[in-house]
This record gives C-alpha cells, structure tokens and sequence, in this order.
C-alpha cells in the first residue's frame, strides 16, 4: 500500500481511494525512556 497527499503518482495507476485516515497517540512522563527501551527489546 502506498500513502500519499497527492491525487496521483508517477508511474503508478491509482485503482481504489480511502476516506481520511487519522490516529492519536497518549504518552506518560517517560515516553522517551520506555521509546528507547522498545527499541533494545
């Protein structure tokens, strides 16, 4: 799947369009620390 803000893209054929697509994000006091620990795991 290919996302883009464009109404086309260079060389590709656009065959089916979504609605708008949105999400939330909710981060603690240690976002960063857990973040970072999520990526030595």
């Amino acid at each position: 799947m290919i996302v883009t803000t464009t109404p086309n893209i260079e060389g590709k054929k656009i065959i089916e369009y979504k609605g708008i697509v949105f999400g939330e994000i909710v981060s603690g006091v240690d976002f960063v620390k857990d973040f970072a620990a999520g990526l030595t795991n």
